[in-house]
This record gives structure tokens, C-alpha cells and sequence, in this order.
């Protein structure tokens, strides 16, 4: 049985010469997303997000913005939809380090395999979790697919399972409210969201990265001029 996918109210498809549209691989995507969301709502959103923080081929750069149309349309409203986004997100991510904390390397590269991903992508998240310790988890996820790998290493290293949620949700919120705002800013204009995003996303990501880094940088200086006194009067 054939199902037509109908564009919701306020969406206009962009044609070209002789009126066809033009069809392309994010405008399909686009399309079905905001299908999907339009008829299941926050629920569909809750789904995606939790799809995608679970690693699978679900992509939140299309899922987010599509999102914010909706609420531009006023199908959705922008607070409860950052909550369930936030929350499909953190629930996939919990997937994720439940894999590595539980089962192990092993499991997370058979896990990989079926999501079809590679150990080359493994060891790059591991690296990052390596280098950064568990800041890892609140840095990498401004980085497109990092984002949600760096619960693979997470859990594997048992890291805190308190520690892991509340620098990845500081993370998926920050995210989910930036992509989900410019969403609602494009409005009816398909081009910005699904063209644009190629050139801004990369900038926002660098730009909420930085200023992670700074305020980490921050907070290490000042905990390290806190232990100074310390030091100096154990020497004495």
C-alpha cells in the first residue's frame, strides 16, 4: 500500500525550471521528518532523539531544526519540545554507556558492527576520552558524531553514572535549544534550515565548544590558585 507523504500547512517545497521539485537526499529526509513529526508530535521527537543518541543513522541536525519549524508553526511549543528532545537524548545515550559499563569493549564493537560503525571511530572517541578525562562528555557533544560515541569510552571506563548524565545533559540541552531556536527562526524557509545548516552548524558547534573550554580553563585555574596556600603551608 502506497502512503503519500502530505507537507504540512505553512510548507512550501522549492521548484525549479518547468516546476519540478528538486530532490535531493536532505530534502527526503527533511520531508519524511517532518511528516513523522507532524502527525506523532512530541512523541515522534522523544523517538528520534533517542534513536540518535543511541548512535543509530538518525541525525539530529535535520530531526532539531524540523522540530523548531513545528514550533514555529505552533504544531509544537519550544520548551516541552527541548524537554523531550533532551530527555529522547539522554535515554539514547544511557543506551550507549549501559553497553560499555555493562558488557564491555567487546560488546560495544559488535554493537558497532550492526550500527555500522567501524573501531576506527571507537578508538577517536576513546582518544578524546583519554585526553580530556570525563570532560569528554560535555565537549564532545558539540562535535557531530563524537557526540554520541563518547559514551562508548565513558562506560567502559565506568565512569560515574551520576557524573555521566549531568555533564551530558548540560551538553544535549545546550544543543537541542540551539538547533531547535534556529529552526523556529528560518520559519517557512526550507532553505534556511536545510541548506543553511551546512555552513552554520560547524560554526555554532566551535563557538559552544570554545566556550566550554574557556569555562573549564576557568575553573581549573581557580581551583588550582585555591591550592597554592595548600601547598605552602604543608612546606612550611
Amino acid at each position: 500500500m502506497d502512503v503519500a507523504l502530505r507537507e504540512p500547512k505553512g510548507f512550501e517545497r522549492p521548484r525549479f525550471a518547468y516546476g519540478r521539485a528538486f530532490l535531493s537526499l536532505s530534502d527526503t529526509i527533511f520531508t519524511f521528518a517532518l511528516n513523522l513529526l507532524s502527525q506523532w508530535g512530541y512523541t515522534g521527537v522523544f523517538l528520534l532523539m533517542t534513536l540518535e543518541g543511541a548512535t543509530l543513522p538518525v541525525p539530529s541536525e535535520i530531526i532539531l531544526p524540523v522540530t523548531g519549524f513545528l514550533v514555529y508553526n505552533h504544531t509544537l511549543d519550544f520548551w516541552p519540545a527541548v524537554a523531550v528532545a533532551s530527555l529522547g537524548g539522554l535515554l539514547g545515550t544511557m543506551i550507549d554507556f549501559s553497553i560499555g559499563y555493562y558488557l564491555g569493549r567487546p560488546a560495544v564493537l559488535r554493537y558497532g558492527r550492526k550500527i555500522r560503525l567501524s573501531e576506527r571511530h571507537l578508538l577517536i572517541a576513546e582518544g578524546w576520552f583519554a585526553k580530556h578525562g570525563s570532560a569528554a562528555v560535555l565537549l564532545a557533544r558539540f562535535v557531530p558524531l563524537l557526540r554520541t560515541l563518547i559514551a562508548f569510552p565513558a562506560g567502559v571506563a565506568k565512569m560515574k553514572i551520576g557524573k555521566f548524565l549531568a555533564f551530558s545533559a548540560v551538553g544535549i540541552v545546550i544543543w537541542d535549544i540551539v538547533l531547535i531556536y534556529l529552526g523556529d527562526l528560518a520559519g517557512q524557509n526550507y532553505d534556511s534550515i536545510v541548506n543553511g545548516l551546512n555552513g552554520t552548524l560547524p560554526l555554532i558547534g566551535y563557538a559552544a565548544l570554545g566556550g566550554v573550554v574557556l569555562a573549564l580553563l576557568f575553573l581549573a585555574r581557580k581551583s588550582r590558585q585555591k591550592e597554592l596556600p595548600d601547598s605552602g603551608n604543608l612546606a612550611s
